[in-house]
């Protein structure tokens, strides 16, 4: 009789901690794990075109650079100024995510950070400059003189585009803020 109630004890012990183990593994896996991946614009783009190429059509060359989960980074350019854009890989013609216009060498000195859940891109975050909206001179636009500060942008990629904040890049831990922000905003998809 005792040891029937030992035996029951025991079971019942481990049962309770199976059952608190398998919690403990659907909590864990509801989670989301974030992380961040990045695209240096200075390192980590190509030419789409040959020099000849944009030569003879008169264009600036524009640049492919690396993206993450089948998405890559286009640069344009004109006259005075660059724009990028993010679009599935092979589809530059369907932005999912498109910069103001910057300075012209924007690409020389500039990161895209991805975020990342469970492996998987959802956002990017990037700095962009502000300057002065009553520039009428483009070639002054991107001026120091002109220039009234730099933002961080937070966009979402696709099934995400609810994803859209700016922070101010003087903002004290600004880029944890901006990731902060993001990883916020990911679990309130709609």
């Amino acid at each position: 009789m005792m040891s029937s109630k030992i035996l029951r004890l025991i079971f019942m012990g481990f049962a309770g901690s199976a059952m608190l183990l398998v919690f403990a593994i659907v909590g864990a896996a509801q989670a989301p794990r974030f992380s961040s991946l990045y695209t240096n614009l200075k390192t980590d783009c190509r030419g789409t075109m040959t020099v000849k190429q944009a030569e003879e059509s008169g264009e600036d060359m524009p640049l492919k650079c690396k993206g993450y989960g089948g998405y890559e980074i286009n640069i344009g350019y004109s006259a005075t100024s660059s724009q990028f854009s993010i679009n599935r890989a092979g589809k530059p013609d369907e932005d999912v995510v498109t910069s103001t216009m910057q300075p012209i060498d924007y690409d020389l000195k500039r990161k895209v950070e991805w975020r990342f859940a469970n492996g998987k891109p959802f956002a990017v975050i990037y700095r962009i400059d502000l300057t002065k909206s009553d520039s009428s001179d483009p070639t002054g636009m991107w001026s120091k003189e002109n220039k009234t500060g730099e933002h961080l942008v937070i966009k979402g990629l696709k099934g995400f585009e609810h994803i859209d904040f700016e922070v101010d890049a003087k903002t004290a831990d600004a880029n944890v803020k901006a990731r902060e922000m993001a990883d916020a905003a990911y679990a309130k998809k709609p």
